[in-house]
């Protein structure tokens, strides 16, 4: 060390602890517990003189040598004029050396260890009095007292830095139990919708994304066909790279109970990224699906485990609704499969009519998505257009199988069909939406139909989709009184009808249909059906 630096008194900051230190004439040096010097940032002339000396790194390896058998390390003299104040680092309650605070006292600049001292850095002794000098040091007789502070001083920012930890750590528990709360009151608030699986996981993915600071979240199911509007597709939020989905199938197919954790440079962190987590999904003891948060972002690439936490509750939480949305979805199954029943009994009492409900079922629900309705509607429109006739259980069946015209007696009681189904399904909670196209299938656009006469938007657009379907499926079947008509027979006749029979728009969108679908499942029913092409008994 040269002498011409001693001007530059601070080189780096000090901490507020360090500054007040040096203001009293005390220096903060670190040693591990053999007393080697650790070299911190802060820095200056004084620091580096001491730091130099042979003399002072001797007089510090005794030191230690001395405090490590002490049960409270008590200051020492190194040498005339320079005493060490000791107090053991503690870094998570390990001790990790010492802290020393230097005291330089008046006595260092008239003893002949300052010439010492300053030899191995090749300091001016004169030049180094001086300095020392302006900078008032400490009274011999005052050193026990400055000691006894300074140990005070730091003990008290010892405290106050745990206190601040503590703080510091208590205040990460609760943002991120406020997280995992927030999270899963977002989650759970959705779980009343079980008859959109897809919608709610994608919104789970989302919202962890949100959370949690990966490149992609994502779910893959193993349910089977159970779930169909999710199908086999990865559910995710996020940018996922094109062969991710191919991965994630085949860990979903192997995985166990335990959840995977990739933070090494293996085949799941070179498809998936870094510090991946793949959460399996549990339901009754069986792995149902995985739950993944690929390739961490950030400083931070180790999974830690608030997030591993916050996957495994959100796994759960998709876990419980996975089974209910499971056990809604056997539920309307077997619902679907009643009504299926039900109305093929229906139509079974006139032979001509072998699935005819089933057919104006498939075209309703085909007309309502070509309208343009959601999904849940074309649903309901389908189940709608699958009960239309129900009130013909109400009917006798000499007059629905009869050969020939009816008389005015009896097409009064075929009219009155409507609204017998309307009374069998009001009770029905889940058909409260879809009465009005039971009730209104024989309605006219421009009025005059049955059984209430009512005309244009007044009557319920399901029921002027049933209209259009039901119409084309009669003319298309054959009948007691007639043969069927070829398709282009039947758009042609429904054609010359709309604006009075039917709804205009509908009607355009019903005549661009594809009829595949709708062929197919007629060839099926004549093949059930002891009816031929030509309308005889086979």
């Amino acid at each position: 060390m040269n002498t011409k630096n001693f001007t530059s008194t601070n080189r780096t900051n000090r901490t507020p602890f360090e500054k007040l230190a040096r203001e009293t004439g005390v220096v903060l040096l670190h040693c591990d517990a053999k007393g080697k010097l650790v070299h911190g940032e802060q820095s200056d002339w004084l620091i580096d003189l001491l730091s130099a000396s042979p003399l002072v790194r001797l007089a510090l390896s005794a030191s230690c040598t001395a405090w490590n058998t002490q049960e409270e390390a008590q200051p020492s003299e190194a040498f005339q004029g320079l005493w060490f104040v000791p107090l053991r680092n503690i870094h998570n309650r390990r001790e990790e050396g010492y802290a020393v605070g230097v005291l330089v006292t008046d006595a260092l600049c008239t003893s002949e260890y300052l010439h010492a001292l300053c030899q191995a850095s090749g300091a001016d002794s004169t030049v180094v009095r001086d300095m020392l000098l302006s900078l008032s040091p400490i009274a011999t007789h005052d050193v026990q007292r400055v000691a006894s502070m300074f140990q005070f001083a730091w003990n008290a920012q010892a405290e106050s830095e745990t206190n601040q930890n503590t703080m510091d750590s208590v205040g990460q528990e609760l943002t991120d139990s406020y997280e995992e709360i927030n999270l899963l009151y977002t989650i759970t608030s959705s779980m009343n919708s079980v008859n959109h699986p897809k919608r709610f996981i994608e919104l789970a993915c989302d919202e962890l994304l949100q959370t949690l600071p990966y490149e992609w979240i994502g779910v893959q199911l193993r349910v089977g066909d159970r779930l169909p509007r999710i199908g086999n597709d990865l559910l995710f939020a996020g940018n996922v790279q094109s062969d991710s989905s191919e991965m994630v199938r085949s860990i979903t197919n192997e995985m166990t109970n335990k959840p995977i954790i990739s933070n090494s440079n293996d085949s799941v962190a070179n498809t998936l990224g870094q510090a991946t987590i793949i959460e399996p999904i549990m339901s009754d003891g069986k792995v149902i699906g995985v739950l993944v948060a690929a390739n961490k972002l950030g400083d931070d690439t180790e999974a830690s485990s608030v997030d591993s936490k916050l996957l495994s509750a959100t796994a759960s939480q998709i876990a419980i609704f996975l089974e209910n949305a499971l056990l809604y979805e056997d539920l309307s199954a077997t619902f679907l499969g009643t009504l299926e029943a039900l109305t093929a009994s229906i139509d079974a009492k006139d032979k001509y009519t072998c699935g005819h409900s089933q057919r104006v079922a498939l075209l309703t629900a085909q007309l309502a998505e070509k309208a343009g309705l959601d999904a849940d509607q074309v649903d309901r429109f389908r189940i709608a257009g699958l009960v239309h006739d129900i009130g013909k259980i109400g009917v006798s069946e000499h007059v629905l199988t009869k050969q020939g015209g009816l008389t005015n007696a009896e097409f009064e009681e075929i009219q009155k069909h409507p609204e017998i189904g309307a009374k069998i399904l009001k009770d029905i909670p889940q058909m409260e939406d879809i009465l009005g196209g039971v009730l209104h299938h024989h309605e006219k656009f421009a009025g005059g139909g049955y059984p209430h006469g009512i005309a244009g938007d007044a009557i319920p657009l399901v029921a002027r989709m049933i209209t259009l379907a039901d119409t084309f499926d009669a003319m298309s079947s054959s009948r007691t009184y007639r043969n069927a008509m070829n398709r282009n027979a039947v758009l042609d006749e429904m054609k010359r009808v709309v604006g009075t029979q039917f709804d205009p728009e509908l009607a355009e969108h019903f005549f661009n249909l594809d009829f595949s679908k709708w062929e197919q499942l007629m060839v099926e029913h004549q093949a059930w059906s002891p009816i031929t092409s030509e309308g005889k008994a086979a």
